[in-house]
């Protein structure tokens, strides 16, 4: 085979090889884009929805606080507050962390230890909340009063008289990164609310989610 031959079946060899990976990764990039929104539209980091569907408490250094209380029925409740999941924009900068609430149910006489099996666990957002303000109460004003952080208030669109608050405990520490559950508990005990709770989190919807996606 002369030069110019050689040249040209590595020319052609080359061009097809082009072709097929260019092919390929059409082909791949929905399915990498279909992960990808998979994975930025989770709330949790991964290992928390193992330990969810395994019946586990979470326990690691990755914990805030903790607090354990019993219910009147005799339900163990252990509440913990964590960071969420890492973030970063398209740059790969490091986004802002969410801060989660973590509650835990054991069985009535269960001490919750790292053995003990969870009943039921629900996950939540430990810095915003929603509010329904309860008629002929004090109103928008009892947003945020005695909080000792920064609430911001504005009014859901789609539901009238609902308000989604959100704090910033980004600086608390401890006990105090509670802080924004304990006021919603107030606003409800005190009447000024008729429902006030933390924005939950779906996270058997997500683990679905995850396990459709891992079936692909």
């Amino acid at each position: 085979m002369d030069p110019k031959q050689r040249f040209l079946t590595f020319g052609v060899g080359a061009l097809v090889g082009v072709l097929l990976l260019w092919g390929f990764n059409r082909q791949a990039d929905p399915a990498r884009e279909a992960r990808r929104e998979v994975m930025t539209s989770l709330s949790l980091p991964g290992m928390y929805y193992d330990h969810a569907v395994q019946g586990k408490p979470l326990r690691g250094h990755f914990v805030l606080a903790e607090r354990v209380f019993q219910l009147p029925t005799g339900v163990v409740t252990r509440q913990i507050t964590t960071g969420g999941r890492n973030r970063f924009d398209r740059d790969g900068r490091p986004l802002p962390n969410d801060l989660l609430l973590v509650t835990e149910r054991y069985a009535p006489g269960t001490e919750p230890t790292e053995e003990s099996p969870v009943a039921a666990v629900a996950f939540a957002f430990a810095d915003r909340g929603e509010v329904e303000l309860a008629p002929g109460g004090p109103g928008r004003a009892a947003l945020g009063k005695g909080l000792a952080f920064p609430l911001e208030v504005r009014e859901d669109g789609a539901r009238p008289g609902v308000f989604l608050v959100s704090a910033d405990l980004s600086k608390a520490k401890g006990n105090a990164t509670f802080a924004l559950l304990d006021h919603l508990d107030a606003l409800a005990r005190s009447g000024a609310a008729s429902r006030a709770a933390p924005r939950a989190i779906d996270w058997q919807a997500e683990a679905e989610r995850i396990r459709k996606e891992s079936l692909r």
